[in-house]
């Protein structure tokens, strides 16, 4: 049975991946495998749909949870849920006694690690005097170690680490300041002593790190409001950076409220996310209106619906894994799926493909 290392870089642009920016991680890609174009998420691209997708092998319309806005206002049951409504792969493992860990960045509103055996921070409440980044998350230095102490325990079978930091300072600064260029090149190193931990189970270990979204600048345009251009069609809009889900009124048919969104000015997409709601997704460097706007770098848009998706590690799967993801661009959701069967764990509900299969 493998060991499975599943590490998550929160907001990290697949374009940084490189030879000179992250050679740890390059270097593990050239060694296994990186999928040519990154990897992909749904809509909107944000944190808490993507971190779910990849942990329940789910596409938010089954597993529920369709905005990172629950973090911000309780909002109407038509929007979806706060937490997954189906069984993650740590509840797999715990079913067939497989050890598992969880050291994460940002828990907050995912609330998906909760059957992990071992979680941090413990009960998703972080703990007082911790090091934390500029908008309160705990610090990749307070992640690390922890990653490390899991890593030495060879009791564990799936060691789940994320690491949040790039996107802090993209929101702050945006994804091409020098801020981001720093931030992207520290990640990497805090990667590389996570790989060196590893190496005594090398043979043994499949090694995957994908992030949630991809982050893109703002322009100077005015956001888009989509109640000033409503006509009766729809009367609620939940804003997720470079995503929207739209509210439609009674009777209204998807049809005729999508291409009404086709024509506002900034938006570029649109699709059904339930028999009451559409998804909006903006023109690239374009966002929705909201309360409050980051002041560098945003998401939420199909700009940013590329994932980072490397591979790397001794066990025999990671050629077919590496193989698998070259010619098959991998979705958030194909994860769970693909690793779970390497430890005997099935996933009956899952909705994403077994990428080896």
């Amino acid at each position: 049975m493998p060991r499975l290392v599943l590490l998550a870089l929160d907001g990290f642009p697949h374009r940084k991946i490189s030879a000179s920016l992250t050679p740890r991680m390059w270097a593990l890609a050239q060694a296994g495998g990186r999928a040519p174009d990154g990897g992909a998420t749904d809509l909107p691209s944000s944190t808490d749909p993507g971190f779910c997708s990849l942990l329940t092998g789910c596409h938010p319309p089954r597993h529920g949870v369709r905005t990172t806005s629950w973090r911000y206002a309780k909002l109407p049951d038509w929007v979806g849920s706060e937490t997954p409504r189906v069984p993650t792969i740590f509840d797999g493992c715990r079913r067939l006694g497989i050890r598992s860990a969880a050291i994460v960045g940002d828990d907050r509103g995912l609330l998906a690690t909760g059957s992990a055996d071992f979680r941090w921070p413990p009960d998703g409440v972080i703990p007082p005097g911790s090091a934390l980044d500029a908008h309160g998350y705990p610090a990749n230095s307070e992640i690390l170690p922890r990653v490390l102490k899991a890593l030495d325990n060879d009791d564990f079978g799936l060691v789940f680490a994320h690491f949040n930091e790039s996107d802090t300072v993209g929101h702050d600064n945006g994804p091409e300041s020098d801020a981001a260029r720093d931030c992207y090149i520290a990640t990497d190193r805090v990667i590389g002593q996570v790989l060196d931990a590893v190496g005594h189970r090398w043979d043994d270990t499949i090694v995957v790190i994908v992030s949630d979204h991809d982050m893109q600048p703002r322009d100077g345009s005015m956001p888009i409001d989509l109640m000033a251009h409503a006509d009766g069609l729809w009367d609620l809009f939940i804003p997720d950076g470079g995503a929207a889900l739209v509210h439609l009124q009674p009777s209204v048919e998807p049809q005729a409220a999508g291409a009404a969104l086709q024509k506002i000015d900034g938006v570029e997409t649109w699709l059904q996310g339930g028999e009451s709601m559409l998804i909006a997704g903006a023109k690239p460097s374009r966002i929705f209106a909201a309360p409050q706007y980051p002041s560098g770098g945003f998401h939420g848009a199909p700009a940013t619906a590329r994932t980072v998706a490397l591979v790397g590690g001794g066990h025999s799967a990671v050629r077919q894994l590496a193989d698998a993801i070259r010619k098959k661009r991998p979705h958030l959701a194909d994860w769970a799926p693909t690793l779970a069967p390497l430890l005997g764990i099935d996933l009956p509900g899952a909705d994403g493909a077994n990428l080896l299969v």
